[in-house]
């Protein structure tokens, strides 16, 4: 029989027999065991310890989309940057810190390269038939039509292009971007802000 201390507490021993006990009903030590000092065995049944489970990498988060760099020659200062080449815009602020920017559709080599500044906004305006929202007006044709961004016109609340054809020429003159960049801009440009046209 198992050598059981008595410096163990009543609670103790009565711990230490059944320990015992169901240790070798399932087997996990043979019946040589009987004549080890338990002290010992429940030192080293107390020091087996399950191994840790392994603590997953962390995931990186996904890095934001980064905006192309702005063309040379774009000017400083707070501005909208307009490269009819890249059909895209950019939001300047001062220190050349580009806070947005976006594909957009307008003409090709128009307007001439320059800098202007919006000298009218419009919440909603029309074109004929077409429904032109968030009107930042920047330049003067020399037939007197102003120009300017909006967001892609609409015919009876259809848009007359889609947004995957943003990037591409498709505005007889006006500079054309999904509704919510539209609105963006209206926002960041009150009149007088510096409109910059690169080729």
């Amino acid at each position: 029989m198992a050598h059981i201390p008595r410096s163990l507490s009543s609670a103790g021993r009565r711990a230490a027999v059944v320990a015992v006990a169901v240790t070798l009903a399932i087997g996990l030590l043979p019946a040589s065991a009987m004549a080890l000092d338990l002290g010992t065995l429940l030192q080293g049944l107390l020091a087996t310890k399950p191994a840790a489970a392994p603590v997953p990498a962390p995931v990186p988060a996904p890095e934001a989309p980064s905006i192309p760099p702005l063309p040379e020659g774009s000017g400083d200062g707070r501005r909208i940057v307009y490269s009819v080449s890249q059909q895209r815009v950019w939001l300047v602020e001062e220190g050349n810190r580009e806070v947005d920017g976006w594909q957009v559709s307008g003409h090709v080599g128009f307007p001439p390269a320059g800098t202007y500044q919006v000298f009218s906004k419009s919440r909603t305006s029309t074109a004929g038939s077409l429904k032109l929202e968030y009107m930042v007006r920047f330049f003067r044709a020399s037939s007197g039509k102003a120009v300017g961004f909006h967001s892609i016109p609409t015919r009876n609340g259809v848009p007359i292009q889609s947004e995957e054809q943003l990037g591409s020429f498709t505005s007889a003159g006006c500079v054309r971007q999904q509704l919510d960049d539209a609105a963006t801009l209206w926002a960041f440009a009150p009149e007088g802000t510096t409109v910059v046209v690169t080729p």
